[in-house]
């Protein structure tokens, strides 16, 4: 048996790997890190219901924003440069494009691969 809330219609999930970044040092400590993630809050008008980060010894972040359209998560791996970043709304989510260039001008250079569930 399957069913949907009536009224959640669909929601998007965009679960993003983000390797080769040069400046990887913006990936150690929580206050770089809670800047970029809110930027993405501030730019694609989302709404933060609460926040945890987490700055691990000698460095990198775990941090998870609680949005009322769900939840931003993000993880540093800064010995390997790379970030893992996950979006999940619960509404359809139509800056996907926007969001993948905006994360390539703050980690630039990098190499960004994406992938958009829809659920």
């Amino acid at each position: 048996m399957s069913s949907k809330h009536p009224l959640i219609t669909e929601g998007t999930h965009i679960i993003i790997d983000i390797n080769q970044i040069d400046n990887y040092d913006i990936l150690q400590f929580n206050d770089s890190i809670s800047d970029i993630l809110n930027m993405i809050i501030s730019k694609f008008n989302l709404t933060v219901v609460g926040k945890v980060l987490h700055q691990f010894e000698p460095f990198g972040v775990t941090g998870v924003y609680v949005l009322s359209e769900s939840h931003l998560s993000i993880h540093t791996f800064v010995e390997e440069k790379k970030v893992a970043m996950d979006l999940y709304t619960c509404k359809s989510f139509t800056e996907t494009e926007n969001l993948i260039a905006f994360l390539n001008e703050i980690f630039d250079p990098c190499k960004i691969e994406y992938k958009v569930i829809s659920r």
